[in-house]
């Protein structure tokens, strides 16, 4: 399934020819803004899509019936902000809890969502935090897989055109409070890669703790292992040049890992090709886990205000 332009939802059968096998119709309930992020929330067997646009609108659907929303919810930036329009690009959803997410703006804010009015809380944007660092248009967030013997479900990470990737450590929106004077806190990111280019994805690996791989502006994919080294990239490859292609071309926008064993990562390109990759790593160890922890603990410390 994918996002369009156009806002509308599309699926795809790999059996069937190219066209799409169902979407969304042009006009009446959904999206009519771009849709930049769809994901797939519940279980193999009991699922549904989230759908977000440019407008502010997160749409969810049930995979057999796209002619309407099953879900409608409106995203507004929470007081004392100067405006309400909220342009999500992006949005991530905890592994654990499908009833909160986050969503990366256009400003380069990222807020924490409920799906749900639960709490006393409206459904909508966390009134209480905002997570911010970033100062261009946030391109992804991504949870923490969540798979060992210790817990990283609420690392987060995030990458934007301001030319970075940021760590975060992501609050429960139940655990979170306001300031005194009612404006949300302010979480600063607990770790920061400064790249040589826009990072227009970044992704954790689903197998190993400490591994992210990221794609940028100039066509590199990089494959990045904090427990060995947070300042340059354990590896880095670019797709094979093609003729004609200049440097708008060669960006690289997407990557996805092979979710069981985590060996191999397909990367999108903006010249709308996409490469497979073989990623060679060792199986992970138990004592990562524990490793990234204690690298964790050790930046969280060093964050001003902690």
């Amino acid at each position: 399934m994918g996002g369009a332009y156009s806002g509308q939802v599309l699926l795809w059968d790999t059996r069937a020819k190219s066209q799409p096998v169902l979407k969304t119709p042009l006009t009446g309930s959904g999206h009519t803004h771009p849709v930049y992020s769809v994901s797939v929330i519940g279980t193999q067997n009991a699922n549904n899509i989230l759908s977000c646009s440019t407008d502010g609108v997160v749409c969810g659907w049930t995979v057999d019936m796209l002619a309407q929303p099953q879900e409608l919810l409106e995203l507004a930036t929470p007081v004392p902000s100067k405006t309400d329009d909220l342009s999500p690009t992006c949005m991530a959803f905890p592994h654990s809890d499908p009833t909160y997410f986050l969503v990366g703006t256009e400003e380069g804010t990222i807020y924490p969502c409920h799906r749900y009015d639960r709490a006393g809380a409206k459904a909508g944007v966390e009134p209480r935090i905002s997570y911010k660092g970033h100062a261009g248009p946030v391109m992804s967030v991504d949870f923490h897989p969540v798979r060992g013997p210790v817990d990283l479900g609420d690392l987060v990470l995030s990458s934007s055109l301001d030319w970075s990737v940021k760590l975060w450590k992501a609050r429960p929106p139940a655990a979170t409070t306001a300031t005194a004077n009612g404006t949300p806190q302010a979480a600063a990111p607990i770790m920061e890669f400064s790249r040589e280019d826009v990072v227009y994805d970044a992704a954790w690996s689903p197998t190993k703790p400490g591994v992210f791989g990221l794609v940028d502006g100039a066509g590199q994919l990089e494959i990045w292992d904090i427990t060995m080294d947070t300042e340059v990239p354990i590896a880095k490859a670019s797709p094979s040049s093609r003729v004609g292609a200049t440097h708008l071309t060669k960006s690289l926008n997407k990557i996805a890992w092979e979710e069981h064993d985590g060996k191999r990562a397909a990367v999108g390109g903006l010249d709308g090709m996409v490469t497979v990759f073989e990623v060679a790593m060792d199986p992970p160890r138990n004592e990562e886990w524990a490793s990234v922890k204690r690298l964790v603990g050790r930046a969280e410390g060093a964050v001003p205000g902690k």
